[in-house]
């Protein structure tokens, strides 16, 4: 039976860190899939892009495709071993927040725990600033909130459509790194225990 952990967060949160630290220390044996790097391999066999960060700039339609193409991916290696996929629940677009796994997606996929990275806006932003190797749009330490809250109502209705259970790690700085990947090792740790 497939077996999918999501785990999100948005931009500078930490989530690809704590999630690459927290599969070195757990016994699970999950095959890492970051769902983004997916759909930006099928735009660019596509001709739709040629940069990552361009990929939030394409029509919906277009990413809603490129999205039930990857699902479909991700349930054929399901099949054969658990996935963790690194995701977003929501993407912000310049036309407005895009959802990361609209119904159709988010039951081809059917996730049995899905968790969710928080921190302070303050430090998503400090994060962000430092990091030179994206190109990301400024956003306001309100606007990030709003973009913490959207992921937490979209966790909530892929709940919803695949009886997922919701965790929230929270990655601040004063309580470090550790904390955040050790909470992450025991939902993994749990859901081997549910996969055997």
């Amino acid at each position: 039976m497939p077996f999918v952990v999501m785990i999100t967060g948005i931009p500078g949160v930490g989530k690809s860190t704590i999630t690459r630290l927290a599969l070195k220390k757990t016994r699970a044996k999950f095959r890492l899939v970051n769902f983004g790097d997916l759909m930006f391999e099928e735009a660019v066999k596509a001709g739709l892009v040629k940069h990552r960060d361009e990929m939030r700039k394409l029509d919906h339609k277009i990413q809603k495709e490129l999205q039930m193409k990857v699902a479909k991916r991700v349930v054929e290696m399901a099949k054969t071993e658990p996935i963790l996929i690194d995701t977003h629940a929501t993407i912000r677009t310049p036309v407005g927040y895009l959802l990361g796994f609209p119904r159709e997606v988010i039951e081809i996929i059917n996730p049995n725990f899905i968790v969710i990275i928080e921190a302070a806006p303050s430090e998503i932003l400090g994060r962000r600033l430092r990091d030179l190797k994206r190109d990301r749009d400024v956003e306001t330490e309100e606007q990030i909130e709003r973009h913490q809250d959207l992921n937490r109502a979209a966790a909530v209705s892929y709940a919803m459509h695949s009886n997922a259970l919701i965790k929230i790690i929270e990655n601040h700085e004063d309580k470090g790194l550790e904390e955040a990947v050790h909470e992450l090792v025991k939902v993994l740790d749990l859901a081997v225990g549910e996969y055997d």
